[in-house]
């Protein structure tokens, strides 16, 4: 296997688990054609695309840097704010226009006012990937041209549209596992459930469709956002992504 389209999900700090998929990609020299990814895996996939390698990009991730682009927003908005103008995003994604990438990008994002999905192909970085990854009421919905954007990840984690319209394999990597919930009963847990089960039943959708599907049910065991076990993750990633040749390698031509 030479070449592949990725679809990335959400799951924020479980990104550290794209990354090392990405590495084990990159180590075997197998070639991305296109990406889709939200919130989390819009911002990998475009760095990458943009040329921040897998092991770079997890440095950003831990670097105190990093951590201080977030701060408590006293609940105006959204739990926290983001500092879109701080110098390690620029390092994150150096480019000012996702159509100057390398690899054709394409992310999605929810139109807060419709209900409806949108993917971009093209605009202005970071603030359409922060678009992407405005997980409500975590962080503050962005306005883009127009629009008030929150994270894809709302509607579907892993969305694949755009690579449907490719040739290549799509693989789709999924940083949210499907698995029972043994947590206590409680209407906080249901709610929780609830939303969970209706953007997978859209995830499960797109995985029908992906040629190979890589996922772990151990990341369940991570938070989201904790940026503390984040080598962890990537070495999951890079060792779950290992099956990516076995796989192809059975695969009809």
């Amino acid at each position: 296997m030479s070449e592949i389209s990725l679809a990335l999900s959400g799951g924020a700090a479980r990104g550290a688990y794209h990354l090392g998929a990405l590495q084990y990609i990159d180590d075997n020299d197998i070639k991305i054609k296109a990406i889709c990814g939200t919130s989390i895996g819009s911002i990998i996939g475009t760095s990458y695309a943009a040329g921040v390698s897998p092991r770079k990009q997890l440095e950003i991730f831990k670097s105190k840097e990093f951590r201080e682009i977030f701060s408590f927003n006293f609940f105006h908005n959204s739990i926290f704010s983001i500092n879109s103008k701080a110098a390690i995003l620029e390092q994150l994604m150096p480019i000012n226009n996702l159509e100057e990438l390398s690899i054709p990008v394409c992310f999605s994002a929810v139109d807060l006012n419709t209900g409806e999905e949108l993917f971009f192909s093209q605009g202005k970085l970071p603030e359409i990937c922060l678009a992407s990854s405005a997980l409500i009421p975590m962080f503050e919905p962005v306005k883009y041209n127009g629009l008030i954007l929150g994270d894809g990840g709302l509607i579907n984690h892993m969305p694949i549209k755009p690579l449907l319209e490719h040739p290549y394999p799509i693989v789709g990597i999924n940083l949210h596992p499907l698995t029972v919930s043994h947590k206590q009963n409680n209407i906080y847990n249901f709610i929780k459930r609830a939303i969970y089960l209706k953007t997978y039943s859209n995830s499960g959708d797109s995985q029908s469709k992906c040629d190979i599907f890589i996922t772990n049910d151990k990341l369940r065991n991570y938070s989201l956002f904790s940026l503390k076990h984040l080598d962890e993750m990537f070495t999951m990633g890079y060792r779950d992504a290992e099956s990516l040749l076995d796989i192809y390698d059975t695969m009809p031509n």
